[in-house]
């Protein structure tokens, strides 16, 4: 006898009603979960904004000696080498920021698990940490080999693993000599950028710039030059957990410069396999060569000058400049012509052959002999720190705190080049899109004092310039830094600075490991990790088989993850999802307040069951046999 069903507008008004209350509910929840496919749990937002203040240790100066039980790690970066020079076949390379205090890192070990279609090889990764003893985090490098074609990573401890993302390698790059800029924080010496982008581009060099915070106007400006193949932009972004049920010190005002080193670090293991020469520099840090053409002729000849060396080190002497207030009166040659040197030079930089450096510290690594090492006397870096505004009144008070002379300038720039390079400017001024953005570039300086007076308080002060009360870890992440109303800042979480969520956390060796799971759109030549539908959490997971929405929900599953991912997917013209705004990402935030996004989602949810109730009413009671 056949089944009869009944179709009745109150049945179809219970059932969408029911099935829109389940999908929202789970939906919801799960925001709130952990990107790591663990099972469902709900739990109350107050508990999440609770863990994150309740857990978090303030230690604004980095001055605490306490020992915790466990020691955090925040794994920044993961990168795959199916074939490497320096760390041999299908090599892994961790990159993180680790507490140093509260646990001895010398020699760390840890466990991973690699997996490809037909193996697992389970290995033992150790490492090498890069970094001050001021600070309670340091960056640390770890580094296993595994099998080949690597499809999954895993980190072991005690019989539980936990899946970790990595990324390829590079193995071709933009120009031979590659420049990692150190991460830009609260950016606004558009000028200093001009200066270095196009010098580093005439001279061969391609740059690598790593943002924090950043001038909406600049970063538009720099997006310009990354659009003709000057520079690669990448985002060094604050590091924030979920929560945890440990005791931690914020990483962030707790290393050194804001993990400056874990981002030359990051540079290096992109492109170690790509480039010939890696340097890492600031952006205040030029240099032009003095007797080739270019920075590869250049770096052989002093390399070749000096058997038995493999990078070099460069002095950085300070200058200052005449900077222009508007990108109309920026010339070159009159930049140079305003060129002053000082006899001040400064601890350097380094510039190496990849297979040289596994990591690095801000000025070299602490894990390579100085008997490989070419020190170059001349050229100096130019280093720009503080340039004096146009109208001669320095309004940029900076410079009287720490007093350096100035005189005739000791660096040879040939004539041939600055013409070219005047030329290379006056063409990028007038393409149409930087003549649209030129008229918001800032024509003064409002933060560039308040950072520099705040570095100089926390370390210039007391380790260059003989102020008394000594140093603790150098970081400005205590700066207090006021808002601006007539610029926009690129990123917009407390209007400067943008934060990457830590998801999972595990412990292992006394260790508490937290990583981000990679979120950079595809750039198929710059073999950045793709956005894909595979890569965001759907709306099912996380929620039991046994549950009875289960199926109603993944009726649905599809149409929501295509709302879901829509704003990431039309963010092409972007390199990470999260220039858009966090909410797009479904990452937990502190306190998980509803924001716009949910409450988009809500609307297109309720439009989508209203259209299918109207129908449904609209239509005469009938029964199906």
């Amino acid at each position: 006898m056949p089944y009869e069903f009944i179709i009745s507008k109150k049945v179809v008004s219970i059932g969408c009603l029911i099935s829109t209350t389940c999908l929202l509910y789970f939906l919801f929840v799960n925001s709130l979960q952990q990107l790591n496919g663990s099972t469902y749990s709900p739990v109350r937002v107050e508990h999440y904004k609770r863990n994150y203040d309740e857990f978090i240790i303030a230690d604004p100066r980095g001055s605490s000696k306490v020992k915790l039980n466990v020691s955090h790690a925040f794994i920044t970066s993961i990168y795959y080498y199916p074939i490497s020079k320096s760390l041999g076949s299908n090599a892994v390379a961790f990159n993180m920021a680790i507490d140093q205090r509260s646990n001895q890192m010398r020699n760390h070990t840890f466990n991973v698990i690699g997996t490809n279609s037909s193996t697992s090889l389970f290995s033992t990764a150790t490492s090498q940490a890069e970094g001050v003893g001021n600070c309670r985090y340091t960056t640390l490098m770890g580094r296993i080999n595994t099998v080949e074609n690597l499809e999954k990573l895993e980190i072991e401890s005690n019989g539980v693993t936990v899946e970790v993302p990595f990324k390829m390698a590079r193995y071709s790059a933009p120009k031979p000599v590659i420049i990692c800029i150190s991460p830009q924080f609260v950016a606004e010496q558009w000028q200093i950028f001009m200066m270095h982008v196009n010098a580093a581009n005439r001279f061969g060099g391609h740059l690598h710039v790593y943002l924090t915070s950043i001038i909406e106007s600049y970063f538009e400006l720099m997006k310009v030059y990354e659009r003709e193949g000057y520079l690669t932009l990448d985002y060094w972004l604050r590091m924030k957990l979920t929560s945890t049920e440990f005791p931690y010190f914020d990483p962030n005002s707790n290393i050194e410069w804001r993990n400056q080193a874990g981002a030359e670090t990051d540079c290096l293991l992109q492109y170690k396999e790509a480039a010939e020469y890696i340097a890492f520099f600031d952006m205040d840090d030029i240099l032009f060569p003095k007797n080739y053409p270019t920075y590869l002729e250049e770096f052989n000849a002093v390399l070749a000058a000096n058997p038995g060396t493999n990078y070099m080190f460069y002095g950085r002497r300070e200058h200052e400049f005449v900077k222009a207030p508007t990108l109309s009166e920026f010339s070159f040659v009159d930049l140079v012509a305003s060129l002053r040197s000082s006899i001040v030079v400064k601890r350097g930089k380094v510039v190496v052959r990849p297979e040289a450096y596994n990591s690095t510290w801000i000025h070299y690594s602490k894990h390579v002999t100085f008997m490989t090492r070419a020190n170059v006397t001349s050229p100096t870096l130019v280093h720009v720190q503080l340039p004096v505004e146009k109208n001669g009144k320095r309004k940029n008070k900076s410079r009287d705190m720490w007093k350096i002379s100035f005189g005739k300038l000791k660096e040879t720039i040939r004539e041939d080049d600055i013409k070219a390079i005047e030329e290379d400017i006056y063409r990028i001024r007038n393409l149409s899109s930087t003549i649209t953005l030129a008229s918001n570039l800032p024509s003064s300086d409002f933060y560039l004092p308040i950072v520099f007076k705040c570095y100089y308080d926390a370390f210039y002060g007391p380790a260059f310039d003989h102020k008394p009360g000594g140093f603790g870890c150098p970081n400005a992440d205590f700066c207090q830094l006021p808002q601006r109303d007539d610029y926009k800042f690129f990123f917009r979480i407390n209007c400067f600075s943008i934060t990457k969520t830590f998801y999972n956390q595990f412990n292992l060796l006394r260790c508490l490991k937290h990583f981000c799971h990679p979120i950079r759109r595809s750039l198929p030549d710059l073999n950045l990790i793709p956005i894909v539908l595979s890569d965001m959490p759907l709306i099912s997971s996380g929620i039991p088989k046994t549950s009875p929405c289960l199926h109603s929900i993944s009726t649905f599953s599809f149409f929501f993850l295509l709302l879901k991912n829509l704003p990431i997917m039309m963010a092409e013209d972007e390199k990470i999802a999260l220039l858009m705004d966090n909410w797009i990402l479904d990452v937990p935030r502190e306190g998980y307040e509803p924001t716009r996004y949910y409450t988009t989602l809500v609307i297109y949810v309720f439009i989508f069951f209203l259209v299918i109730l109207l129908y449904f009413s609209m239509l005469p009671d009938k029964k199906l046999k």
